[in-house]
């Protein structure tokens, strides 16, 4: 968000060399060694560090460490001017590019893509409603000749606040299509936000942006500029930069001719002895050729043209038995799918022309026919090779979604991964806690865990609704998963932590409801009876209270389980790579961090018969 009218800098385009090799087309990695990929000499306010933290009781400030691999901007608010801003080396037309950012209290900043079009960023945690200036909303345009409070114009609010707290790394991954145009230089097609993704959770979509964002360098479209950091209006620290710039030209599908075969004929059959029904041609592929819609094997044989040597995704829809061969070897092998799934491989391909066989067999009357090839590879999106109505198969399930207007609790089952390499697990009875403040979390009532914790919309029920269903539901938002074990036990010295119940004697008593319909959780251990109650705090955060009746005066808990568990402040930690804070209410109790078997724990004692910490994301 910029307050200060901005001039035109197109001239700093000019003569901007590229950081990275002619031809960059596959993800890449900026850097942040040094400040290399950006235009020289960098602003003062901007530096490499080793980390970075931020104070959440104080306005913008960033706490940064000596090292490498986190870009800083350490910025006095008040100091307004694009002297403080950072401009890549490079510059782009159509751009994927994905990386961390971590705010201070209060600060705003921005990603500007061709030096244009603004993705704002902003300390959002807690907001309710979210609006265009708003961390992940695409920034509004502005017009000094119209009148007051009509300036400003066509910016886009985020679907949903999903924006983590002060001094947690947080994750935006932003897919952009140039404007285009003609030959004589006049623009024909507007730029497209096509997606924008803010910590998982899908914010915008096709975007259009009819011109230049207010404090864009230009003053008008251009096919090609560099990416702006935003630096003059508070402190932030960025990380884990990743762009992969589409310059180059897509693959083609040429030459299709396709040979139909009727009847019941089993996706083995040696075609070769067969006379086929029918023999053609297509410019694109498409199972419309056939003149029934079943009990039929369609085989296509072309040309696919990889204009540069590298990796090329295929992506194959297809109804029934499929594959696809390129010269001559299987990269997708048979295999039976539904209309609506896909079938997927990776190919290291040489430029040039490879010969191409789409094959698809199917026997079952009750599927709708489905054929869609899709590629994407070096420098270039994914691209169609399919007619549109070939690609659309059966009707998709219609979502069944549970809303949190008023405090809303859902019992089912839910599956979760601890961590990304775990295997999913399934809690058999979970409470799904949801509350109109847009944060809701998952309580396991066999040990007495807070499972997860979201922010965004509450759940999606179709898996356990839909036909038949499997009792399961889904959190509908940027999720943190916290874990399932046991949060009370006893430890003695380094011994590991009992996940489960036993030795706890542990018996759910069910839950009571205050007059809000808040539930207080209430369970046997340790020979005591235990209340657990959640709360929101301001929109923005739990606080929990466990408390238990006669505690053993070595009875502890566990507030949290991860790789990387740091003190930030006095009762302050920040847990996994600051994913998200566990606060202590009371600062004089003194935890301790254990570390186990290549984890840490955080482990509190239950003084005076209670627990009470908040959980900020």
């Amino acid at each position: 968000m910029y307050i200060t009218k901005r001039k035109t800098l197109y001239t700093v385009l000019i003569g901007l060399a590229s950081c990275f090799s002619a031809g960059m087309t596959l993800a890449q990695t900026i850097p942040l060694d040094n400040l290399n990929a950006f235009k020289s000499p960098p602003p003062a306010n901007w530096k490499i560090v080793g980390n970075a933290s931020a104070d959440i009781s104080k306005e913008n400030v960033l706490n940064t460490t000596p090292g490498k691999g986190v870009l800083a901007c350490i910025h006095e608010k008040g100091k307004y001017g694009n002297q403080y801003e950072l401009i890549s080396n490079f510059t782009h037309g159509d751009l994927d590019i994905e990386l961390d950012f971590m705010m201070s209290k209060g600060s705003n900043s921005g990603i500007y893509l061709q030096g244009n079009y603004e993705v704002q960023l902003f300390d959002s945690w807690g907001k309710k409603t979210a609006k265009y200036g708003d961390c992940g909303g695409i920034y509004e345009r502005w017009d000094d000749s119209k009148p007051e409070g009509q300036k400003g114009y066509e910016g886009y609010a985020p679907r949903f606040n999903v924006a983590k707290a002060p001094g947690l790394w947080q994750n935006i991954k932003i897919s952009y299509q140039a404007p285009r145009f003609d030959a004589n230089g006049k623009k024909i097609a507007n730029a497209v936000f096509l997606k924008v993704v803010l910590n998982g959770i899908t914010i915008h979509e096709n975007v259009e942006v009819s011109g230049p964002t207010r404090g864009s360098l230009t003053a008008q479209d251009v096919p090609s500029g560099p990416i702006r950091l935003q630096g003059d209006h508070g402190s932030l620290a960025i990380r884990n930069i990743r762009i992969n710039n589409f310059d180059k030209k897509a693959g083609t599908l040429s030459g299709l001719t396709y040979k139909i075969y009727y009847g019941g004929l089993l996706e083995t059959e040696d075609l070769s002895k067969i006379k086929p029904s029918e023999t053609g041609s297509s410019p694109a592929l498409t199972w419309e050729v056939l003149k029934e819609n079943n009990n039929f094997s369609l085989v296509y044989n072309g040309k696919y043209n990889a204009p540069t040597a590298g990796e090329y995704h295929f992506k194959l829809q297809a109804a029934g038995n499929s594959y696809v061969k390129l010269d001559g070897k299987n990269i997708i092998s048979p295999e039976w799918k539904d209309g609506n799934e896909f079938r997927e491989a990776t190919v290291t391909l040489p430029a040039g022309e490879h010969d191409i066989v789409i094959f698809n067999n199917k026997r079952d009357g009750w599927l709708r026919p489905a054929l869609g090839l899709w590629v994407d590879g070096p420098g270039f999106r994914e691209t169609t090779y399919s007619t549109k109505s070939s690609a659309t198969a059966g009707r998709t399930t219609d979502p069944i979604l549970i809303s949190a207007a008023t405090n809303n609790i859902t019992r089912s089952f839910m599956d979760f991964k601890k961590d990304s390499k775990d295997k999913e697990q399934r809690v058999v009875h979970a409470v799904s806690v949801g509350s109109p403040s847009n944060i809701h979390y998952t309580y396991d009532l066999d040990k007495g865990a807070v499972l997860q914790v979201w922010r965004g919309e509450f759940l999606d029920a179709t898996p356990m609704w839909h036909d038949r269903g499997d009792g399961s539901s889904r959190p509908r938002g940027s999720l943190t998963v916290l874990g399932n074990d046991m949060t009370l036990g006893k430890i003695s010295g380094q011994s590991k932590w009992v996940k489960d119940t036993t030795g706890s004697g542990y018996r759910p008593k069910g839950y009571t409801l205050d007059d809000s319909e808040v539930p207080t959780f209430q369970y046997m251990a340790f020979g005591s009876a235990v209340s657990d109650n959640i709360n929101v705090v301001n929109n923005q955060y739990f606080e929990r209270t466990i408390k238990v009746a006669t505690p053993s005066n070595d009875l502890v808990a566990k507030l949290a389980d991860a790789e990387s568990i740091e003190k930030v402040s006095d009762g302050l930690y920040a847990v996994n790579d600051k994913s998200y804070y566990i606060q202590l209410a009371d600062k004089t109790v003194k935890p301790e961090i254990r570390s186990i078997d290549g984890r840490q724990e955080l482990i509190v004692p239950v003084k005076n018969g209670e627990v009470k910490y908040a959980i900020l994301f």
